[in-house]
């Protein structure tokens, strides 16, 4: 029966699934890309130069229009999801008056962008000496910045995943979900060989703890905090992913764990 074989790979993706839809998705950058195409077709293939260590969600015109907000100098949604830097496609070099002024009332509420400045409109019913002033404060504005990579350093927003790399390959991707009472990061390992890595996490004040979804065994595990993060060995097989939680309070700076 292939249901009965199939048990460990369902629960495994039962786990992660469950793990990953906790919290809030934790990312510095909001990615609008235009009005004139669709995510798929634009990075089907690639994602966006987005700096290595920085997660980032899309948001197309209509949400930029009705369901961005600034509040503490973030960008934020209904849903509790918030930004700190709103960064434009090359793409953007056209759009519609009505997003370039809501561009404008994010940036006078606060917000950050970052992108090369909007040239005119494609319709026919915008009027582009208007476009062309409104555009010219924008980016007269403090706030706003020509690359996503100045906007970060400005902000001083460090990056909220890095590792070291033993091979020029070597390629581990993260995501991050803020949980009530700590913060959840799901790393994965995309090299078809063994990795033993130094995983640095913005975390601090918080122990690391190893969840892994194909067993549900949890483990403590070594780490060190430094700097306003957090360091955590991880040694991952070929195509493996783990969990890192931080979730308790840490009663000393390093701990280390002996390999099973």
């Amino acid at each position: 029966n292939w249901g009965e074989l199939a048990k460990p790979w369902v629960t495994y993706l039962s786990r992660s699934s469950y793990m990953l839809q906790q919290g809030i998705f934790v990312a510095d950058i909001l990615y609008f890309y235009g009005e004139d195409s669709n995510i798929t077709a634009l990075y089907g293939a690639k994602s966006p130069d987005i700096p290595a260590g920085y997660n980032f969600d899309y948001v197309n015109a209509d949400a930029l229009m009705h369901k961005l907000s600034v509040s503490n100098g973030r960008i934020t949604t209904p849903g509790g999801t918030s930004y700190r830097v709103l960064v434009l496609d090359p793409r953007t070099r056209q759009v519609s008056l009505q997003v370039l002024r809501k561009i404008q009332t994010l940036v006078h509420s606060g917000a950050i962008v970052a992108g090369a400045k909007p040239v005119s409109s494609p319709s026919l019913s915008d009027s582009q000496t208007g476009f062309k002033t409104i555009a010219d404060q924008i980016w007269a504005s403090p706030g706003v910045y020509s690359t996503v990579s100045d906007a970060l350093s400005a902000l001083k927003v460090t990056p909220d995943f890095e590792y070291s790399k033993p091979k020029p390959d070597t390629n581990v991707l993260f995501v991050h979900r803020a949980v009530s009472d700590g913060e959840v990061y799901w790393v994965d390992n995309r090299s078809n060989r063994t990795e033993t890595i130094d995983a640095t996490f913005r975390v601090q004040g918080k122990p690391a703890e190893l969840w892994h979804a194909d067993t549900g065994n949890r483990e403590p595990s070594s780490y060190r905090i430094e700097n306003g993060t957090t360091i955590v060995p991880l040694r991952l097989g070929a195509y493996e992913s783990v969990f890192v939680v931080f979730r308790k309070v840490a009663t000393q700076p390093s701990s280390n764990v002996p390999s099973p």
